[in-house]
């Protein structure tokens, strides 16, 4: 029972106790005062009218009880006194009692529990108010350990799903093969997220003269979208090997994907090149223009077709000419639609400037420039995922800034 009065109220009961026992007090020693200044006044007017023989005997009373007040003054004093010790001693105990252990069991059971003890349960006794902070304590562990524990499950499913992760990355960026002397090709991809993009790029060797290009960019990055790029990937390199030109690729890619749902879009580029004679078909599936950097123009390799998503499209095939010299760079819109903290565009001049500019000798360093550039135009992670993949037909000498020809 004595758990549900609460603090205020046992404070309040303690205070009511001083203020009575001090009334109480005051009041008796009033009183006394009263009684002892009646009998000065008696004894004072005894002594102005002078004594007889009886009146002797008045005053000798008079005298005596005025030792009788004096004693029963210092009584009173001295049982006021008592009471407020005793009051005071009682309330150390029922402060110690009713707040100093309460909060010394709470204090305990938190540092048990910061010591790693978590499971340790935090004590909710003493008055309401003490135990209701115990309670909001106690809340707060359980929520703790149950974060702990949905913290240290993620991990765990993290550690289970890196191998499959940092698998999927090297699906997503595939080595690349030997080329014949003059050419050269690089590749990179930078995801927004994690390890995983919903970026991808792929570069096969469909026969000793013929090499397939292909960008895939996929709504959305993380791993659900790279899986999904790596699903969309593998099936152009079969159109590739089975010999589709690549609007064909990007058609029958488009009817195997029949379940790709309303909010999934993708966009692609398929190129095949021919190594002998610098030809290259390519289809753009609602992809930013590919540059054909030639010795005085950036040409921009345009769609071909709508984006890849629920509604059907058609996608023809385009033809244009490698020279030597000449590069092809095909890149995804993360490349240039970063934006820096003046909200500036990298935008698709920088990335003609760096990569028509460019001597072609090593397709790698144009690459890794590019990238490089990017990043240090927008510091910070990348808002989308950004790839680029460059096809060089060396050599070429660096040379000045080129126009763009769409």
């Amino acid at each position: 029972m004595s758990r549900l009065v609460t603090l205020r109220r046992r404070f309040f009961f303690v205070f009511a106790l001083y203020f009575a026992i001090v009334l109480a007090g005051s009041v008796l020693v009033i009183h006394q005062v009263q009684l002892r200044d009646q009998q000065i006044d008696r004894e004072e007017q005894l002594l102005a009218d002078g004594l007889d023989r009886g009146e002797r005997a008045d005053f000798d009373a008079i005298q005596e009880r005025l030792h009788e007040l004096r004693d029963e003054l210092n009584a009173v004093v001295a049982a006021t006194l008592a009471a407020a010790f005793l009051t005071t001693i009682w309330a150390a105990f029922g402060l110690r009692r009713w707040v100093t252990r309460p909060l010394d069991r709470i204090g305990g059971a938190i540092r048990n529990v910061s010591a790693g003890a978590r499971h340790t349960t935090v004590p909710t006794t003493g008055p309401p108010e003490i135990a209701r902070l115990a309670n909001d304590v106690e809340n707060l562990r359980r929520l703790l350990n149950r974060e702990i524990l949905h913290a240290v499950r993620s991990r765990e499913a993290v550690e289970e799903n890196a191998g499959v992760l940092l698998t999927i990355q090297s699906h997503l960026e595939p080595e690349l093969e030997e080329l014949p002397d003059e050419w050269t090709v690089a590749a990179q991809v930078e995801a927004a997220e994690g390890v995983v993009a919903g970026d991808c790029y792929d570069v096969v060797r469909i026969s000793a003269s013929q090499l397939g290009l292909v960008v895939v960019d996929i709504s959305g990055h993380g791993a659900v979208p790279g899986i999904l790029a790596l699903r969309c990937r593998e099936l152009l390199r079969a159109a590739l090997r089975n010999n589709f030109d690549p609007g064909a690729c990007v058609q029958w890619a488009r009817e195997q994907l029949d379940d790709l749902g309303d909010e999934i879009f993708l966009s692609a580029f398929v190129a095949v090149a021919d190594l002998a004679t610098g030809g290259v078909r390519y289809a753009n599936a609602g992809h930013p223009p590919a540059l054909l950097c030639s010795a005085d123009e950036a040409q921009e390799l345009m769609p071909t077709g709508p984006i890849v998503g629920p509604v059907d499209g058609s996608w023809t095939t385009a033809h244009e000419m490698l020279g030597r010299g000449d590069t092809l760079a095909i890149y995804t819109d993360g490349l240039i639609e970063v934006r820096n903290a003046q909200r500036e565009q990298f935008g698709l001049d920088r990335l003609v400037t760096i990569v028509c500019s460019a001597s072609c000798d090593e397709a790698e360093a144009i690459v890794k420039r590019s990238l490089d550039e990017v990043t240090g135009f927008a510091p910070g992670r990348l808002r989308d995922d950004a790839t680029i993949v460059l096809l060089c037909r060396g050599p070429r000498e660096n040379r000045p800034a080129v126009k763009r020809r769409a």
